[in-house]
């Protein structure tokens, strides 16, 4: 069983009946993204339903985080596991959600969908600070080193007046391509390392 940080939890339910959208903003601020992504629950609520194509049940979404929670198999939850994540996403961790704009939680139906504002929080979700490479530092010194080539091409300094301008073109180019497919690789490492944290058995 995971221990996770929601052993307080204050009950702030939304109003019975009421699609938490009427809580939302239209954004969420940085400060509320952090907030949110400060509880466990709350990340893997998020993880989820970026993994959804349509809006999730109830129901699914408190089976899934009752299994990573426990580190169990879905067929495996008892009934007690369920009650309790679902009292928990229902009276805290859905609300705060939704009125950060995060999520819409339609209580009617018992659906919950992201809104556009999640993609905010998707990127501090991703983000693994042990596994950070400042991508834009990379960039802006490629750029820095492109001009220092112009300015040195345009003077004639030694070596460049011989150097074709072809060559220091395709040069630059190979240099971003190549910084290009390693953003990618990175990313794509980061999202690997996000599923193994809230993957569940099957």
């Amino acid at each position: 069983m995971r221990f996770t940080d929601n052993t307080m939890e204050t009950a702030t339910a939304a109003p019975s009946g009421v699609s938490t959208q009427e809580l939302a903003r239209e954004e969420p601020t940085r400060d509320e993204i952090f907030e949110m992504l400060s509880n466990e629950r709350r990340r893997c609520v998020l993880y989820y339903l970026q993994e959804q194509s349509a809006p999730a049940e109830m129901r699914s979404l408190v089976d899934y985080v009752a299994a990573w929670q426990n580190d169990k198999p879905i067929s495996a939850l008892t009934p007690r596991e369920r009650t309790c994540i679902y009292s928990a996403l229902h009276q805290t961790h859905l609300p705060k959600l939704a009125s950060a704009g995060l999520i819409d939680y339609d209580t009617n139906k018992n659906e919950i969908e992201l809104r556009d504002g999640a993609q905010h929080a998707q990127l501090y979700l991703e983000y693994d600070p042990g596994n950070d490479i400042t991508w834009s530092t990379l960039y802006l010194g490629l750029s820095a080193l492109g001009s220092v080539f112009a300015v040195a091409y345009t003077v004639a300094f030694p070596p460049f007046e011989t150097v074709p301008a072809g060559v220091l073109v395709w040069g630059l180019l190979l240099l971003f391509s190549v910084s290009a497919i390693a953003n990618v690789a990175h990313d794509r490492q980061n999202r690997r390392s996000l599923n193994d944290v809230f993957e569940v058995k099957q």
